[in-house]
Order: structure tokens, then sequence, then C-alpha cells
């Protein structure tokens, strides 16, 4: 437990940065609810700003995830590689398994015709895979993962930032709700502390993980 700690103390600012984003969304949900909160954070619509979504969401991407694993493996940084992987992997197990217990519908099968103009054509999905954001889960695997690995207390912010970033562009091309993006970062963040505690506690002294 004093690893886990450690963990926690030496992210102070990352993980209160979180909490400040996740309890603003929370009180948004309690106040507006989840129809609401999904209309009122959709404003202003542009294309030249839905293309800037497009390319923002693509970090919550699993080919993001694995390009980023490539690029540690490159540089021979296998503690990195490894943790990224398993918290790439875990946490998108876990993201499927929500979808497929709760089945809720996304914003274009939730809202009927013409109640929101602002879906994307050829990008906004129907269907109930809704529950929670599978992109939001993947970015705060990894951008928790990233945080752990830099001392910067900015770079771990820059990377927090980025992950809210993606979340509410998924808000904004309308395939999730607001409680989606919030129930993607916990998975993500709480799948990288664990995959990264077990790391510190089972594994780091391996031969094989010496050069990090």
């Amino acid at each position: 437990m004093k690893t886990l700690k450690a963990i926690i103390t030496g992210n102070r600012l990352f993980f209160g940065s979180w909490a400040l984003f996740f309890i603003i969304g929370l009180a948004l949900l309690f106040l507006l609810g989840k129809a609401d909160s999904f209309l009122d954070l959709n404003p202003y619509h542009r294309t030249p700003l839905d293309t800037v979504f497009m390319w923002v969401t693509f970090m919550g991407d699993g080919l993001f995830s694995v390009i980023v694993i490539l690029l540690f493996l490159v540089k021979r940084r296998w503690s990195a590689a490894t943790q990224v992987t398993a918290a790439f992997l875990l946490s998108a197990l876990l993201a499927q398994i929500f979808k497929n217990t709760f089945s809720m519908p996304r914003p274009m099968q939730f809202f009927p015709p013409g109640a929101y103009a602002y879906f994307i054509k050829n990008v906004t999905h129907l269907g109930f895979a809704s529950f929670p954001s599978g992109h939001t889960t993947s970015i705060f695997a990894l951008v928790t993962m990233l945080a752990f690995f830099t001392p910067n207390q900015r770079v771990k912010v820059a990377y927090l930032f980025a992950g809210v970033l993606v979340g509410y562009s998924r808000i904004y091309l309308g395939q999730h709700f607001l409680n989606d993006v919030l129930m993607g970062s916990c998975i993500g963040m709480i799948v990288a502390v664990l995959v990264h505690w077990i790391f510190l506690e089972k594994l780091q002294s391996l031969p094989v993980f010496a050069r990090g």
C-alpha cells in the first residue's frame, strides 16, 4: 500500500485536476440531466471545428495507443511499453464489458429526429454502445500512464488536458453523453493506476525492465 500511496501523492496535481473535472461534470449531470447537459455542451458547430475534433478524437482511438507503444519499443523502453500495453488492453476489455452489460443508446439513437441538429453524417454512430465512452477510456489509460513517466507537473497536467479534450470531442461529435465520458475517464485512470502499482510492486526488478 505504500507504493500505491506514493503513486497518488507523487501525482497530486494530476489527480486533483482530474477530480475537479469529474466534480464539475457530475454537477452538470445533476443540475441539467443527461439529455440537457449534452445539448448545452454543444452550442456551436462549424465544419472546420468538426474537422479539428475529428483529429482530436483520434487520440482516443486504439491505433493511437498502439503508435505510442511502438515508439516506446523503438526507444527500448520496455517497462513503459509493457505498462501502456497492459493498461490499454485491460481498460478496453472493461469498456466492452460495460457496453454489453448496460447497452445504453448513443445520442443519435436516444434523441428523436430533429431534436438535435449537429449530428455529423458518416461520423456520428447509431446503436446501443454509448456507456462508457471507449475512446475516453483509452485516452485516460494512456495519459495517466504517461503522467507516471514524467516528473514535470506541468506536463502531467498537459496530458490530463489532452484526455479531457478527447472526452469532450466524443460529446461534440455526437457519439456520447457526459456520463459516458466521466465513466470512461474513471475506468481508464483506475486501470492505469492498478497496472502501474502492480508493475512497481511485482515486476520492476525483472532484468528485462532494467532500462525502463
